[in-house]
């Protein structure tokens, strides 16, 4: 150990009184940088240099995280990975103390600076969608952030050019891909090959009705709704054209594209991870979810009988 170390760790073993320690503190900020020192029986103090640490403000801090926060949240992030988000990048910014806090239809965060000074704001979600691409690309951000190889101002930008961007795949790779799906599980209950047609038919216009129900805004729910009645339609129109054409098939190609996999699997994840609220919260939504479909299901095959 050199002279210099071997004084400073003396030094800190010696006076139990911080405030008396100027002299260390300046010696440990050359050697290690503002942060953390960690003491000797498992204590630690931390050493800030104002209210703006890295010259970063709250109001600035603040607003980059629950935009960050907001923006996973609206593209079907779970809430622990939102929460966890938040408070990686607020850290990496300065900050002393973070706690977050997401529920599928807000989030909340307070940041601490060093000297003390709180500040609280939410954002109010009120659509929700599935877009995983936002969620990497605001995760990316995140870990660039906290390696240091972004700055504040880069990843602000960046940060409202996700949020602003239209990302996703046009109408006609989105219904062709529905389709697909709609045609392999088809395939999986032994569908043959003018099943699995029909089924890509009635995948392929669920997504369709989707692109129509997004547009006008309608009531939630609404487009599963009328996504199974159509798929169901499809089912039955064709078995009464060629009887030889399982109706069952064709109706099960063509609804699962609706199938809340991903609120399923979210609201699982959140009550694994202690989030009971948004768990149960999600799992909600998808069970409504399935209703509304089976619903429109129904209702289409005790009228055809």
């Amino acid at each position: 150990m050199s002279a210099p170390l071997g004084a400073f760790f003396f030094a800190m073993i010696k006076s139990p009184d911080w405030d008396r320690l100027s002299p260390v503190k300046n010696l440990s900020r050359k050697l290690f940088g503002a942060g953390r020192i960690e003491g000797i029986a498992g204590s630690s103090t931390t050493l800030r240099d104002g209210e703006q640490v890295n010259g970063i403000s709250l109001e600035k801090i603040v607003a980059l995280v629950i935009l960050a926060g907001e923006v996973m949240l609206k593209n079907g992030a779970e809430t622990s990975r939102v929460e966890q988000t938040m408070v990686h990048m607020a850290r990496a910014c300065g900050a002393a103390k973070v706690e977050s806090f997401a529920i599928p239809t807000g989030v909340f965060v307070t940041v601490t600076d060093g000297a003390g000074n709180s500040l609280t704001t939410m954002r109010r979600v009120y659509n929700r969608t599935i877009n995983l691409d936002r969620i990497a690309k605001v995760n990316e951000l995140s870990r660039r952030l906290a390696d240091h190889r972004l700055d504040y101002e880069a990843a602000q930008s960046l940060l409202q050019h996700i949020a602003k961007e239209r990302s996703g795949f046009s109408l006609g790779p989105s219904v062709i891909a529905s389709g697909v799906v709609g045609a392999g599980f088809a395939v999986l209950q032994d569908a043959g090959p003018g099943e699995a047609g029909f089924a890509f038919l009635a995948a392929a216009l669920v997504r369709y009705i989707a692109h129509i129900v997004s547009r006008l805004h309608g009531v939630r729910f609404t487009f599963e709704f009328l996504g199974a009645m159509a798929a169901a339609l499809t089912g039955v129109m064709v078995n009464w054209l060629w009887p030889q054409i399982s109706r069952d098939i064709v109706i099960v190609g063509g609804i699962i594209p609706l199938v809340p996999g991903v609120a399923i699997t979210n609201a699982i994840s959140d009550v694994i991870a202690g989030d009971l609220l948004s768990g149960l919260s999600r799992g909600l939504e998808a069970a409504l979810t399935s209703v509304a479909v089976a619903m429109g299901v129904v209702i289409v095959l005790a009228i055809s009988v």
